[in-house]
């Protein structure tokens, strides 16, 4: 593989030229993050786990479930983009989610203490409930003292795989605790009729302030405990990238996807990959009808004359958007099956993860021992490993409180490089795979911020991509023209 140690050295010393994100003027930007919905079930009989337990409450529930809901929805204070809890919708899916969590094994038949609401999001509606202590026994039958519900707001997501959902979290938790287990929190269960889907509260039995995100560290630790978090960032997705692509696990959850999803072309593949094009479209200025004839002639519903008037695309954009898609849905990821060797050549740069890599995911716990846990995996995926390095050494655009998060690049971000490639020396053919992850990153971001308040945050985005860009064509010595004339597009001034 090279000479590994000048690998480490060469990277950490370019990296030291890529100027970090000035954190000091932009911390009331607003923190609104866009959510892109969907996601399960075939033939429609779910199997035993997802079946509900009761249709309705019994009687004698409804008077205390009722108390609980009203109880949680006094408490809950919504932050904006967040929707109020205060409903009749709201308040009846509550109570069929608390009759259905009733039938589960993890409830042991105990009552319900409390219900919280912690999140009422564009995409699910998120509760934790915790059950009375049944004393001895429950000890002894290891049954949880909480679990969190997920509901699903979107009424195709138990067909749909296309985006973040519930298809990608309801089968992609027990994928990724084959491939790493622990990491993910535990299924218990889910429902296909009420789009829920019951998960361990990585959270029980931590006092609160006692477990805290990557992202918490980053924007109030000071810079060692920032940098130690950092580590943990990257000890937990050094983990996922070691597991590999060729388990059994990885292979179920693709075909798990496909027989729920039978339109889905790349079951498994990253989430929603045409907001990387769209992004690429207005980047330079092309109307979004804009297509490729070659593109035109594999659809299903073009004709000739549906696209005769519309406009041609650059040759600039369309060599882009080819290399998008290899990237983002390379030939492995089509339906299965697919032979091993196309896995066994590029598939040692690909990993299966939670495909959202904002550090508010990764939590540390209260001691040194205790281990690091990745919540949310809505949007679980085959992605290129370039991903996760991307947006580390671009700050976390994607997450919600960017530009503030201190991320010490020179000193960290060699080591996640090496924990994602295993030291793989930065050839140009690999350099090349992570300017085309950059400038998809940065892509997706023009596409969902340029309409939003976060637009603001567009200018520092796509100059840091450039920059990023052109680091990586330089230390690896790569003269690819169309990847250097990207990196100019996203540096010219809007």
């Amino acid at each position: 593989m090279g000479d590994n140690g000048s690998m480490q050295v060469s990277l950490s010393s370019d990296i030291s030229r890529f100027s970090p994100n000035d954190s000091s003027g932009s911390s009331d930007v607003p923190a609104q993050q866009a959510e892109a919905p969907k996601a399960l079930n075939p033939e429609g009989a779910a199997p035993e786990a997802e079946r509900s337990p009761s249709g309705e409450a019994d009687p004698t529930g409804n008077a205390l479930d009722e108390a609980l809901i009203q109880e949680a929805i006094t408490l809950y204070t919504p932050v904006p983009p967040q929707a109020s809890a205060d409903s009749a919708a709201m308040r009846r899916n509550l109570s069929r989610m608390l009759a259905w969590v009733r039938g589960l094994e993890q409830s042991g038949g105990r009552d319900l203490a409390n219900v919280r609401i912690l999140g009422t999001g564009m995409r699910s509606v998120v509760v934790r409930v915790n059950f009375e202590d049944s004393g001895p026994a429950e000890a002894a039958e290891a049954l949880p003292s909480s679990l969190i519900l997920k509901r699903y707001r979107r009424k195709d997501s138990t067909q749909n795989a296309g985006g973040f959902g519930y298809l990608r979290e309801r089968y992609g938790l027990s994928a990724l605790n084959e491939q790493v287990p622990g990491l993910f929190p535990r299924f218990y269960g889910a429902d296909a009729e009420l789009r829920v889907i019951a998960l361990e509260d990585v959270s029980a039995g931590t006092a609160e302030g006692e477990q805290y995100s990557v992202a918490h560290a980053l924007l109030e630790g000071t810079e060692q405990q920032a940098l130690e978090a950092l580590n943990y960032y990257i000890e937990a997705y050094h983990s996922l990238a070691a597991s590999g692509i060729m388990g059994e696990a990885v292979e179920d959850y693709r075909l798990n996807l496909a027989r729920a999803d039978r339109k889905a072309q790349f079951p498994g593949a990253i989430a929603s990959p045409g907001l990387a094009e769209r992004g690429l479209k207005k980047l330079y200025g092309v109307a979004d009808e804009a297509r490729t004839p070659e593109h035109d002639a594999d659809s299903p519903a073009s004709s000739p004359a549906a696209h005769e008037d519309a406009p041609v695309l650059p040759a600039a954009v369309e060599e882009l958007s080819f290399r998008f898609r290899r990237v983002l849905q390379p030939f492995f990821t089509k339906r299965p099956p697919v032979p091993e060797q196309f896995k066994l050549n590029r598939g040692r740069v690909y990993m299966l993860s939670s495909g959202d890599f904002s550090p508010q995911n990764v939590l540390i716990g209260p001691a040194e021992d205790a281990p690091v846990r990745i919540v949310d995996a809505e949007g679980t995926c085959l992605h290129h490993r370039g991903f996760p390095f991307v947006e580390a050494m671009l700050g976390f655009p994607s997450s919600p409180e960017y530009p503030r998060y201190r991320v010490d690049r020179q000193r960290a971000l060699p080591a996640l490089y090496s924990a994602l490639f295993d030291d793989a020396p930065l050839e140009a053919h690999l350099a090349e795979d992570l300017a085309v992850c950059t400038a998809i990153t940065v892509c997706v971001l023009v596409e969902l911020y340029s309409a939003s308040p976060r637009a603001t945050l567009l200018p520092m985005i796509r100059r840091e991509g450039a920059q990023l860009m052109r680091l990586l064509l330089q230390i690896s010595g790569s003269q690819d023209a169309t990847l250097a004339e990207c990196a100019e597009r996203l540096d010219a001034p809007e």
